[in-house]
């Protein structure tokens, strides 16, 4: 049963989004030219960009389920998925930014290569409880907030202690 849950579903609306600010640039583009070949081109352009869009949110839209053993990524578009040991996971950001869902990027070692997962992140209430949840599974995860005059970096600090700076 899962912990903590989260998705990267906000790429979704991001990438559509993306879509009908690209597809009228294209098409204005293509009548605003007066010769076919660059008509094509603008028109061809604007579907390419259209098309890595797609293919990006694709690729990069999942669930993440927090469970007592660690960390089970499930794709939604492609079928795939990931399983991450707590031990592998070795930094946990929050990062919040006006207007846009807060997230959480969990920096994790696959192998050989250090991996990155964005997400949108647990809710702002619970998030404390999340990471003292987290923390108990694995001690050595490095805590980061960006921006680090956040709020939730002091709410970090009243539990874990207050950082003294080197002058």
């Amino acid at each position: 049963m899962a912990k903590y849950r989260s998705t990267s579903n906000h790429l979704v609306w991001n990438t559509v989004l993306g879509c009908l600010l690209i597809l009228p640039i294209g098409i204005s583009t293509s009548y605003i030219l007066e010769e076919t070949f660059f008509k094509i081109l603008a028109a061809l352009i604007s579907l390419i960009i259209i098309g890595l869009l797609i293919n990006d949110m694709r690729v990069n839209t999942f669930s993440v389920l927090f469970k007592n053993e660690g960390l089970y990524v499930e794709y939604r578009f492609i079928p795939k998925s990931l399983y991450i040991l707590y031990t592998d996971i070795f930094e946990l950001k929050y990062i919040s930014v006006i207007n846009s869902p807060s997230l959480n990027k969990i920096q994790f070692k696959d192998g050989e290569k250090k991996r990155v997962l964005n997400f949108k992140s647990i809710e702002y209430d619970k998030y404390i409880s999340f990471v003292k949840w987290i923390k108990s599974k694995n001690e050595n995860i490095k805590l980061t907030v960006e921006p680090s005059d956040n709020y939730m970096n002091h709410r970090l600090q009243e539990v874990y202690g207050f950082p003294y700076r080197k002058i």
